[in-house]
Formats: C-alpha cells, sequence, structure tokens
C-alpha cells in the first residue's frame, strides 16, 4: 500500500494561499501597503520574515537566500512571498509591448503577488489591488484561481526540493544565527484575523 507524503498535501498551497491573502488584506486595511513578506508553513506554525528593505539588488539577493534557508532550517512545507507590484497584462489582441516596465507603463495595474511552493509544485496568483479616489485601500478584486506553473527568476526556486536532513536544517539554522537571523515565535494574536 502506498501512502500519501505528509508534505504533499494537496491543499497545503491553497491553505498557504488563503493565509497569505489574510495577512495581506491586514497590511492593506492597517497600513495600505504590504511589505515583502516571506510565509513558512512549518510542524510549528507560520513563520513570517520580512526584509528590512529591498533598495537594491543586493538587499533582493540576500532576501532570497535567506528566505532558502529559512524553508531549511523550518523543515518548512511550503512557502508563499507575499509582495506588492506593479503588473501589466496583454491588450485585447494579445500583444504585450515587454520594452516597457510595468512600473512605467500608463496601463499598469497595482496587485499583490503571491508566489507559492512546496517540494513539488509551484503556483501564483494576483490580488488586483482596489483603491478609491483618494487612493485608500478599498478591498482586492477576485484573484483568479492558482495558477500551477514553474517559476523563473530570483525568488523562484526557494524551497527544497527534498525534505532536509537533521544535520542540513542544523546547518541553515547556524547560518541565520550567523548572519544576525533568530526566529522566535511570539504566539498567534487571534485579533490580526
Amino acid at each position: 500500500m502506498k501512502r500519501r507524503r505528509t508534505d504533499q498535501h494537496p491543499d497545503r498551497l491553497e491553505a498557504l494561499a488563503r493565509q497569505a491573502t489574510d495577512y495581506a488584506m491586514h497590511m492593506m486595511r492597517t497600513t495600505g501597503s504590504v511589505p515583502a513578506t516571506v510565509i513558512a508553513d512549518t510542524d510549528d506554525g507560520y513563520v513570517f520574515c520580512m526584509p528590512a528593505d529591498l533598495a537594491d539588488e543586493a538587499a533582493k539577493n540576500r532576501f532570497a537566500e535567506i528566505a532558502r534557508l529559512l524553508a531549511v532550517a523550518q523543515n518548512a512545507r511550503a512557502l508563499v512571498l507575499v509582495v506588492e507590484a506593479w503588473v501589466k497584462y496583454a491588450n485585447a489582441a494579445g500583444e504585450l509591448d515587454t520594452n516597457i516596465p510595468p512600473s512605467q507603463s500608463a496601463d499598469r495595474k497595482e496587485v499583490v503577488a503571491l508566489m507559492l511552493e512546496d517540494h513539488s509544485r509551484a503556483a501564483s496568483s494576483l490580488l488586483p489591488i482596489l483603491r478609491d479616489g483618494t487612493g485608500t485601500f478599498l478591498a482586492f478584486d477576485s484573484p483568479p484561481a492558482l495558477d500551477y506553473t514553474e517559476s523563473a527568476g530570483r525568488f523562484a526556486g526557494l524551497m527544497p526540493r527534498l525534505k532536509p536532513s537533521v544535520r542540513e536544517a542544523a546547518a541553515a539554522r547556524a547560518t541565520l544565527l550567523a548572519m544576525g537571523m533568530n526566529i522566535v515565535n511570539r504566539g498567534a494574536d487571534p485579533s490580526l484575523n
């Protein structure tokens, strides 16, 4: 009899996407924006990691490396990167001008992007941001279902493909500590939901 691996629960990414959406909603309602955040689904619950800033390429690379180490150190079952972004969609004819970055496009759309991974799959979702005339956050427009596709780039491949060994997890924790990082469980605050 073949047993299903517990780290491959079919609803794990969907549940993590719901948690990330709730987090993004809370941040948008209380601060008007969402800081770049990685949320790891672990045996001890959700672990959140936020960089001080992502001002340059070096900071972005460091955050990606920290997220990879966090996944190993915490033996994460799944991980999501939550980040505000500008997107540009193809026009009605299916054409997309890739010469103009979305942030400089006149027809750009503001979204919160969710980039999710477990040990074997990757998925993404875009939460369109709706604001009133003064720029105050109103809500997220209805997001499409999770898009299960491979992704590429600096923030892709944050999850290891195989469950880390005890030795690998300990080495990742030691590296994080050497970088000045420490995992602190501050408990759950149900008022944030």
